[in-house]
C-alpha cells in the first residue's frame, strides 16, 4: 500500500498544480478538455458494434469541440499580441512604470507560444471526422487515437492486479489545454499591465516632486498676497 501511494504522489501533485492554473478557467477547461475526455475513458472498451460506436462518437464529439476551442484560442491570442504591439505604440508608454512594460512584454510572450502551441490541433488528424468515417477505423487507429488521452495499458503481471480501465494521461490534459491557458494568461497579464499603466501617476516619483513643488508655490504666493 505505501508503495502504490508514493508511485501516485506525482500524480496527485500534478493534479493539485493543474486544478490551480486552471482555476480561473474552470468551466471552459472542464467542457472543452476534461469532460469529453472523460468520456472517451468510459468508452475505451470495443469488443461489440454497440460500444464501438459509442467511442467514435465520443471521438467526434471531442474532435469538434476541441477544433472549435482552437479557432477561438488562435483568434484571441492574436487579438492580444496586436494589443500589445498597439499599446507600446503610445507615446504615453514612454513614461509608464516598468513593472507594466514588462507585463506587456510577458504577455506578448504568451500569446506567440499559445499561437505556436496550438499547431497541437494537427493531432486532431488522427481523430475521425465523422461517425461514418470512424466506422472504417481499425482496431490499430482506434488505439492510436485513444493515446492521444490516456495512459498505456497497465502490466498487469507486475502489479498482481485485476485489468482496468486506462486511465487518463495527465501529460495529454496538459498538452490539450496549454493554448487555453497560455491565450488566457497573455490577456490576464496585459490588463494587469493596463491596470499598472493608469497608476503611473501613482508611482512616479517626478510627478510627485513637481506636485509637491506647484503646491509649495502656490502657498508662498498666497502667503506674499497677505504680507501685501
Amino acid at each position: 500500500m505505501g508503495v502504490a501511494k508514493i508511485r501516485e504522489l506525482p500524480r496527485d501533485l500534478f493534479k493539485i498544480l493543474l486544478r490551480i492554473i486552471t482555476m480561473s478557467y474552470s468551466g471552459s477547461y472542464m467542457y472543452h478538455t476534461v469532460n469529453p475526455i472523460k468520456i472517451i475513458r468510459i468508452h475505451q472498451e470495443y469488443d461489440n458494434k454497440i460500444s464501438r460506436t459509442k467511442l467514435i462518437k465520443a471521438l467526434v464529439d471531442f474532435r469538434n469541440i476541441k477544433k472549435g476551442e482552437m479557432s477561438f484560442v488562435s483568434k484571441a491570442a492574436t487579438l492580444s499580441g496586436a494589443a500589445v504591439i498597439g499599446v507600446f505604440s503610445w507615446p504615453a508608454t514612454e513614461k509608464t512604470v516598468w513593472a507594466a512594460k514588462m507585463l506587456w512584454n510577458l504577455s506578448l510572450f504568451l500569446s506567440s507560444f499559445s499561437l505556436i502551441d496550438s499547431a497541437h490541433q494537427r493531432l486532431l488528424r488522427h481523430l475521425p471526422k465523422s461517425e461514418a468515417t470512424g466506422l472504417e477505423f481499425s482496431d490499430t487507429k482506434l488505439q492510436q487515437a485513444l493515446s492521444l488521452f490516456l495512459q498505456p495499458p497497465l502490466d498487469v503481471a507486475d502489479l498482481g492486479a485485476k485489468r482496468e480501465l486506462r486511465r487518463i494521461s495527465n501529460r495529454m490534459l496538459w498538452i490539450w489545454q496549454c493554448p487555453m491557458m497560455l491565450m488566457h494568461y497573455s490577456w490576464v497579464l496585459f490588463l494587469v499591465g493596463y491596470a499598472l499603466h493608469l497608476l503611473t501617476p501613482v508611482f512616479d516619483p517626478s510627478r510627485s516632486k513637481t506636485s509637491f513643488k506647484v503646491g509649495q508655490t502656490q502657498t508662498h504666493s498666497r502667503f506674499d498676497r497677505e504680507l501685501i
